[in-house]
């Protein structure tokens, strides 16, 4: 009690002079701050900031907390589908007994990789003291967990009692089913089934069996891993084909001898394409698509699995194709599809 007693004439003493305690702190987390952005190369700068002391209590237990507490902008590296927590902390971080750490992932991302095991898992990511951090951890990889669903038609038009393929692609890659969902002109549904490959795309093939405007779209439900998503709703329009057969009660009153009625119907030919070869610069060129376009060069090594030297000479053929361009930023190049 006369520990509290005490605390309660600090919160006093501290709500009095908060300012100061403020500013103090201030200046030192944007020295902190600014140490971090020269380490890393990218532009940060710390705002928001906040302290309070109090007096928590409970049935069993009081206890005084002092908080502070402020914004770290632009403290996470990369952008679009894969955000890095880690190189800010280029010398290491030290936790003493009593502190601890705590990381929520950014909404709509999750945790791909995570360094050291935290001692916490739970939704947040927590680290408790005391704890020595080697140079550049604690470090997290988090992916974004938003997909997208594309579809397409070889052909707009087609002819009654052919057969439609529609192409269609899941981004980022994933080997997972995709609902097809097919409406007919005069508005019944039906569904079907098909597996994308590891490269993402997929195909379906229907038999048209009713002229008119048809509607296609695919859906997925998601996963613990991403979010399901629907593809734009598209259309082709089937033409009617002609049926001899209907016009024969009409023809037969004129036929005085018996006529061999040859009908001669070539149908077009099916366009059919292979997939696309898989090779090292279109793993490269998938990579960049999934995180938006752009991505830091050591980052597509690591999730690749490709040496630097490997991964080098893989984006120097592209930028000879004009494919990509690649940026000095600091120590590092940020590569971006053209």
């Amino acid at each position: 009690m006369e520990d509290m007693a005490l605390f309660g004439e600090y919160v006093k003493n501290f709500t009095s002079s908060k300012q100061a305690f403020l500013d103090s702190f201030e200046q030192q987390m944007a020295q902190v701050v600014g140490q971090a952005a020269n380490l890393t190369g990218r532009e940060m700068f710390a705002t928001n900031f906040e302290a309070y002391a109090m007096i928590v209590s409970t049935p069993t237990v009081s206890r005084g907390t002092i908080t502070y507490r402020f914004l770290w902008n632009e403290f996470l590296e990369g952008s679009g589908s894969i955000l890095y927590m880690g190189d800010a902390f280029e010398g290491g971080l030290y936790l003493y007994e009593n502190e601890s750490i705590t990381v929520i992932p950014p909404s709509g991302y999750r945790a791909s990789y995570i360094s050291p095991q935290p001692d916490a898992l739970n939704g947040a990511i927590t680290w408790h003291g005391p704890k020595n951090f080697p140079s550049g951890e604690p470090a997290i990889e988090f992916l974004s967990m938003e997909t997208k669903l594309y579809i397409e038609f070889l052909d707009q038009e087609a002819m009654e009692f052919e057969q439609v393929t529609v192409q269609g692609r899941i981004e980022p890659p994933l080997a997972v089913p995709i609902l097809i969902i097919y409406t007919k002109p005069d508005g019944n549904t039906f569904n079907q089934t098909v597996m994308a490959s590891i490269s993402g795309s997929f195909t379906s093939k229907v038999s048209i069996d009713k002229a008119g405007t048809w509607y296609v779209q695919a859906t997925w439900g998601g996963n613990r891993e991403y979010y399901g998503s629907s593809s734009q709703i598209a259309s082709f329009h089937a033409r009617p084909s002609f049926n001899v057969y209907a016009l024969l009660p009409f023809l037969l009153p004129f036929l005085s001898i018996p006529v061999a009625l040859v009908i001669l119907y070539r149908r077009r030919a099916k366009r059919t394409f292979p997939p696309p070869p898989v090779d090292d610069e279109e793993k490269v060129v998938a990579l960049l698509r999934s995180a938006g376009g752009q991505m830091l060069q050591k980052d597509i090594a690591r999730k690749l699995g490709f040496s630097k030297s490997k991964t080098t000479g893989i984006l120097n053929e592209l930028e000879a194709k004009n494919v990509i361009e690649k940026e000095k930023k600091g120590r590092e190049y940020i590569v971006k599809l053209r």
